[in-house]
């Protein structure tokens, strides 16, 4: 019988939710939208949740006990403990500003000593989680099915050089960027979805210079779709590059940065980083590698094969973007080799062509957002309504596969694989002997790092 016309049809109700829905109508009014929300959302809920469990199961004594790493205690928190809060807050150490690192230093240096890494590892944690919610929260028609989703999620736990970013705010920028890069391919949403993602840039665009290199292809994409909101995230990503830019020319200036280019550093990174690395174990990975290091010192050069290999994937790597048609996939593999070659350029390392030949080994923590943007290139070329040829999509499927696979290994093994990285002095001890004495040095993570505080009134 044809309904009548002026009534609509009787709304249908789950009867499986109805129990549930009836108790959140008693909630107040000023709740009851975020609990609608969690109660929509509840299946991304689990899976972000599930997500933080794997990185904290991974190595639960780095949360428990906490940890300094590096630089994290050795120059932020040592500033401040002597500086005020603003001082501290706005400190650009190393020719830039991390304000992640910054914020935990400040944290650390506020609350009892013998809890503090505990504070700056859950703060890392809570920004290793924002890529995961990124791609559970909003809409990104690369990822559009919950299978892609899971797929994404794992490959941000097996990028590479995820051991290097793993709960330590001083990598941090790293994770704020392959977020940064999400965003860039995601669709807009509601309003606390567009302001959600213009402090994601805000904080990442302020954490780190990795993160601002997006900007040009924020602004591409707003040329291309001519959006409010993605006009919006190109002007945040701009004004926080600005604002590195000075904080970067003054430390050229002072001769804390450097900027230099070398073929061989830049190959060798790239084959280490992008070919050898996700598709090998990691032990006889590491070996290969540094044997390549060693001759490169030695010689001043690579292999043939390692020239031919490099260009040979990478050629690969982007025809397979190319050919299928997907902007999110084109995207990607732009910001992938941009992010790569900058952060290469504008190391750390950079002072000398000996010290860049360092990135066929190390320096992992400038490559974890190009990885993660190679990998969800290669699952955003293979989506159901890309172009892509059959043969390159088994190509790349193969590919990407492999690249799971030996990822999901090797991040099971990291604590095992890399020492150094999950395993360095108590830090309960430390805090016991430098309260006898203040003059004795604080020892952290990696072995070897040590730092000084004075003693508080």
């Amino acid at each position: 019988m044809a309904s009548r016309p002026g009534h609509a049809s009787p709304a249908r109700v789950d009867q499986k939710l109805a129990p549930t829905i009836s108790s959140l109508s008693s909630w107040p009014a000023g709740l009851q939208r975020p609990l609608d929300w969690a109660v929509g959302r509840r299946y991304e809920l689990v899976a972000l949740v599930l997500y933080a469990f794997v990185l904290v199961a991974r190595a639960p004594w780095v949360l428990v006990l906490g940890r300094f790493w590096a630089e994290e205690a050795t120059v932020h928190l040592a500033y401040a403990w002597n500086h005020s809060f603003l001082d501290a807050l706005t400190a650009p150490q190393f020719g830039y500003c991390n304000l992640v690192a910054n914020v935990a230093a400040i944290i650390a240096s506020r609350v009892p000593l013998e809890s503090a890494p505990r504070f700056t590892t859950a703060l890392a944690l809570l920004v290793q989680l924002i890529p995961a919610a990124m791609i559970l929260f909003t809409s990104i028609p690369a990822l559009s099915t919950p299978l892609r989703k899971v797929g994404a999620l794992l490959l941000l736990l097996v990028a590479p050089a995820n051991p290097d970013v793993y709960l330590n705010s001083i990598n941090s920028q790293s994770v704020l960027c392959s977020a940064a890069g999400i965003i860039l391919i995601s669709e807009p949403g509601g309003r606390a979805d567009r302001c959600g993602k213009w402090v994601v840039l805000g904080v990442a665009g302020l954490s780190g210079v990795a993160t601002t290199f997006l900007a040009p292809l924020f602004w591409v994409q707003w040329w291309l779709e001519r959006r409010r909101d993605r006009l919006t995230q190109a002007l945040v990503l701009s004004a926080c590059a600005l604002l590195q830019f000075v904080f970067i020319s003054r430390g050229i200036a002072h001769e804390q940065r450097h900027l230099r280019f070398s073929s061989t550093a830049l190959v060798g990174a790239a084959y280490g980083k992008f070919i050898a690395m996700p598709l090998m174990p990691t032990r006889p990975a590491n070996l290969q590698l540094a044997q390549l290091r060693q001759n490169a010192e030695e010689t001043g050069a690579l292999p043939g094969w390692v020239w031919f290999a490099t260009a040979a994937g990478c050629a690969a790597f982007l025809l397979v973007c190319w050919r299928s048609g997907n902007r999110a996939a084109m995207l990607l593999a732009a910001a992938t080799l941009w992010v790569a070659l900058l952060s290469l350029c504008g190391s750390r390392d950079a002072t000398s062509d000996l010290n860049l030949l360092a990135h066929i080994t190390s320096a992992h923590r400038y490559y974890y957002a190009p990885q993660c943007f190679f990998l969800l290139a290669l699952l955003a070329s293979l989506g159901p309504r890309t172009s892509l040829p059959p043969a390159l999509r088994v190509f790349g499927a193969l590919w990407l596969g492999a690249a799971l696979l030996v990822g999901m290994v090797n991040f099971a093994c990291g604590p095992l694989e890399w020492p150094s990285i999950f395993s360095g002095p108590a830090w309960s001890s430390q805090v016991e002997q430098w309260r006898k004495d203040p003059s004795k040095p604080l020892a952290v993570w990696p072995a070897g790092w040590q730092f000084s505080l004075p003693s508080k009134p």
